[in-house]
């Protein structure tokens, strides 16, 4: 019974968490209303039984998601006005900033996460790259006047 809950469980949800959570509770539910069961195959009402505490489970979630949503509108709608704007431009930024940063090469874009997300010194990440410190130095400094120029460019 446990596998049948397991594999019904995996087409809903995706976690490991989340199956066992699923599983555990169908099997509680499967237990206490065992005798509810009629015929001799088990598996159906076994997989109905699993599905029915997935769909659960992510309305669950899915209720959960929008009040945290309403709240933080609710958090917004009491925060002033200039602390609002500046939230809005730093956001804005920040979309700016990955936008340019996508349309980098793959190259460019580790040579970044490597030093500014890891944050890494130069000689370790020449040391990760296999390339010299000074090439490592050489591209930073123009991939920085890149982002700079992209950024600061009219849109």
């Amino acid at each position: 019974m446990r596998g049948v809950a397991v594999r019904e469980a995996r087409r809903y949800v995706g976690t490991a968490h989340d199956i066992d959570e699923v599983v555990q509770e169908a099997l509680v539910r499967a237990w206490r209303r065992r005798a509810t069961c009629q015929g001799d195959d088990r598996m159906p009402w076994m997989r109905q039984i699993a599905r029915n505490e997935a769909l659960r489970l992510l309305e669950r979630r899915r209720r959960r998601s929008e009040f945290e949503l309403l709240d933080d509108e609710r958090l917004l709608a009491g925060v002033a006005d200039e602390d609002a704007q500046q939230e809005q431009e730093g956001m804005l930024l920040r979309m700016e900033v990955e936008q340019v940063v996508g349309c980098l090469s793959v190259a460019d874009r580790q040579l970044l996460a490597l030093r500014y997300e890891r944050d890494l010194t130069q000689p370790e990440v020449a040391r990760m790259l296999g390339i010299p410190e000074g090439t490592v130095k050489i591209r930073l400094h123009r991939l920085r006047g890149r982002l700079r120029k992209a950024l600061d460019a009219p849109v």
